[in-house]
C-alpha cells in the first residue's frame, strides 16, 4: 500500500478528492435503487442486506480517504511544484559526507556520470525495499559510468551500524538538511541527473530494479 502511494502520490493529489467523491455518490445512488421499492427505504432479502451493508462499508472508507487526501493535499501540492521546478535544470548545489570515512563532496564532482540520487531512511520501509535493487545497479553499471548515492538525513553513527548489517554497493551518504525539496517525511525520494548535471527526472515511492534501469539506459547510452 505504502508503495502504491508513494509511486502515484502526484495522481492521488490531483485526482484522489473528484475518484472518492465519485464513489460516495455512485455508492448512495445504488443504496437509492436497492431500497426505493420498500416502504421503509430499506434492502429487501438477505442479499440487498448484504448489498447495502457493502455499500455503507466503502461510503465509510471513501469517505475517510476523502478527508486524508484533504488532510495532505496542500503539503503534497507544494513538494510536487518543488520537484517540477528542479525537474530539467540543473542539479542545485549539494554538499554530503560519505558515511564511510567522512570525507566532503559535493553533487558537481560527480559530472560525466549518470547519477542516480536516492533520498531515504533507515525507518522508511519502501526505501528498505528498493536498496538491494540500488545496489544492483550500481553493481552492474559502476564500470559504465553509473554512480548511484545513497544519501540519507540521519547521524553518521546510526547509518554505520545499519551498513553493518546490510552493507552498500551504492555510495552511502548523509547530509544535516536535504535542501532541494522540503520533503518533510516523504522517503524515497529519487532524482536521476544526467551526465550534464540535469535533472531529467525524479520518482516518489519506491521503485524495482527494471524500473530504474530502464531510466538510466536512456542516458548511459
Amino acid at each position: 500500500m505504502e508503495d502504491f502511494i508513494g509511486n502515484n502520490i502526484k495522481f492521488i493529489a490531483e485526482w484522489g478528492q473528484l475518484i472518492t467523491a465519485g464513489i460516495i455518490l455512485l455508492s448512495l445512488f445504488l443504496l437509492f435503487l436497492i431500497g426505493r421499492r420498500n416502504r421503509y427505504f430499506l434492502p429487501k432479502g438477505f442479499f440487498g442486506y448484504l448489498g447495502a451493508v457493502g455499500l455503507l462499508l466503502l461510503i465509510l472508507l471513501s469517505s475517510l480517504v476523502f478527508m486524508r487526501i484533504t488532510k495532505i493535499k496542500p503539503g503534497v501540492m507544494v513538494i510536487i511544484d518543488q520537484l517540477e521546478t528542479i525537474k530539467g535544470q540543473p542539479a542545485p548545489s549539494l554538499n554530503f559526507k560519505l558515511v564511510s570515512d567522512n570525507s566532503e563532496h559535493s553533487i558537481e564532482e560527480f559530472k560525466g556520470d549518470v547519477v542516480l540520487l536516492n533520498f531515504w531512511a533507515t525507518w522508511c520501509a519502501p526505501c528498505l525495499k528498493e536498496m538491494p535493487d540500488l545496489n544492483r545497479l550500481q553493481e552492474k553499471y559502476k564500470d559504465k559510468g553509473l554512480t548511484v548515492i545513497a544519501l540519507s538525513d540521519e547521524k553518521r553513527e546510526r547509518l554505520l551500524k545499519f551498513a553493518e548489517r546490510k552493507p552498500f554497493e551504492a555510495l552511502s551518504a548523509y547530509t544535516e538538511k536535504f535542501k532541494w525539496v522540503q520533503l518533510g517525511s516523504e522517503r524515497p525520494a529519487t532524482f536521476l541527473i544526467n551526465k550534464e548535471g540535469v535533472v531529467k527526472a525524479y520518482f516518489t515511492g519506491s521503485y524495482d530494479f527494471d524500473f530504474f534501469e530502464s531510466e538510466i539506459l536512456k542516458y548511459l547510452q
